[in-house]
């Protein structure tokens, strides 16, 4: 499966798949002129990774969060960690 790993400061470990991450793009072009786009938190778990992403290149955006290009070309928007907080799946 494909994936991002994250350990939090407060020693909490999060796994996102990558499909998911890439759906909730916080891009403007992805999220459009409306909040209806943005995924609810939690929506992640719903994701079952094709394994399709053959580079992702993964960069911290300062402290604000993660910058994510993707192997579609697409990198406009910054995954802020307080979102990414919010989107990790449940616990299984």
């Amino acid at each position: 499966m494909q994936r991002l790993n994250i350990e939090w400061a407060d020693g909490h470990a999060s796994v996102f798949p990558l499909d998911g991450l890439r759906q909730a793009c916080p891009c403007a072009e992805c999220e459009g002129e409306t909040v209806e786009r943005i995924p609810k938190p939690g929506f992640l778990h719903i994701f079952r990774q094709k394994n399709r992403w053959t580079h992702v290149d993964i960069e911290k955006a300062g402290s604000v969060g993660l910058r994510i290009t993707w192997d579609d070309g697409h990198s406009g928007g910054i995954y802020r960690w307080d979102r990414l907080r919010e989107l990790q799946p449940p616990e299984e």
